[in-house]
């Protein structure tokens, strides 16, 4: 393992692995280092990704689409034209979403192989210790690295070691295999006997699907609900797995002394939907880039916050604002039924996708401001 490089960045997940990738590209030497012994297991996590039309909508800032995405044909799972959300009475509600499934841990393994490829070293089993300054604490030996990397999900020690705030709300999450044939649409269900403030889904792949359910305020123990959703569609479960996603939106500070932190050790998370892959993506190649450019050419590392704020931080931030809206109605089943009788389909489909943004502002202010009164 180097002894002194460039930079270092801890955690191999999507956004490490990518801002590996670019900060190597340019001529830095990178090293990153994982703490599992092999990455992208255990999976907790969806494994969809929206199509590249999608990101674009719902991300009309971000750059370096063409780069990122579409993702190689073979990493691919299943291909998804729709979803359907289901209410807590089961009435349900169809709009068009495309996108795809995929193996999680294949698709951080490539993103992985692809840093290497660009000339990151890559280092598994190893651990964050501690860090002061320059000097960064593994469990295979110490570090000097001239920028440190915070890539290591949502209560990151790095981005604690610099000062950093971390995620105010952290939503328990828990996820699953079952095996069959799940069609093309993804199903999502609503109510709180299913996900008390969150949802369950069906998330469709090649011979199973990923079934798992997200929560705000569990009445009941993770799997204890997980085997309530199983049971009712008659699934019987393999590889169950459970963590914690970051729904408060981006943290106020993203670059302290020589750290920056990105993905969910940032808050990089649309709040709406707890999906994170695209935006950890999106801002590693601008972390990657921005320490590129500060080591470099000696622009400032703070360039990385103005960087990534601009292509995402709007909706972001709109994303976590249509999340406390709908706190209020994810409550009460009864309001529930009502707002999403009130949204339709392509309402939810906004309110979920893209975060409240493109045109249902007023009937998501309806939603938040009448709906609770009327439930009294």
């Amino acid at each position: 393992m180097l002894s002194r490089c460039d930079v270092i960045v801890v955690g191999a997940g999507p956004a490490g692995s990518t801002t590996a990738r670019y900060a190597a590209e340019a001529g830095l030497d990178v090293l990153l280092i994982e703490k599992r012994r092999e990455i992208g297991l255990p999976v907790c996590c969806g494994e969809f990704n929206a199509s590249s039309s999608i990101l674009a909508e719902a991300l009309p800032h971000a750059p370096g689409f063409d780069d990122l995405f579409p993702v190689a044909p073979g990493l691919i799972q299943k291909q998804i034209r729709g979803a359907v959300a289901v209410s807590p009475g089961g009435r349900e509600y169809e709009f068009d979403l495309a996108g795809y499934t995929v193996n999680r841990n294949e698709f951080d393994r490539h993103l992985a192989d692809e840093a290497v490829r660009a000339g990151a070293a890559l280092s598994l089993d190893t651990k964050f210790l501690g860090r002061e300054d320059r000097r960064v604490r593994t469990s295979r030996g110490e570090v000097e690295a001239r920028v440190v990397v915070a890539a290591d999900g949502p209560l990151s020690p790095v981005a604690r070691s610099a000062g950093m705030e971390r995620n105010a709300v952290l939503a328990p999450a828990i996820t699953c295999q079952v095996d069959g044939d799940f069609g093309d649409r993804l199903r999502l269900y609503f109510g709180n006997s299913v996900a008390p403030g969150g949802y369950a889904w069906i998330f469709p792949k090649q011979g199973c699907a990923n079934v798992g359910l997200g929560v705000q305020r569990p009445a009941e123990p993770l799997p204890i609900l997980l085997r309530a959703f199983l049971a009712r569609n008659g699934f019987v479960a393999r590889d169950v797995q459970a963590g914690f996603v970051p729904v408060s939106g981006p943290i106020p500070r993203t670059v302290r002394e020589n750290v920056i932190a990105v993905g969910d050790a940032a808050g990089h998370v649309v709040a709406s939907n707890g999906g994170g892959i695209a935006t950890a993506m999106i801002c590693g190649r601008l972390a990657g880039l921005a320490v590129a450019r500060h080591l470099l050419e000696g622009e400032p590392l703070d360039a990385y916050e103005q960087a990534w704020r601009s292509a995402v931080g709007r909706e972001l931030l709109a994303a976590a604002k249509t999340k406390r809206m709908a706190d209020r109605v994810l409550r009460s089943d009864l309001l529930i039924e009502r707002a999403m009788h009130l949204l339709g389909g392509r309402g939810i489909r906004n309110a979920i996708v893209l975060g409240g943004l493109a045109g249902s502002g007023p009937t998501l202010n309806y939603v938040r401001d009448y709906l609770p009164r009327w439930g009294r």
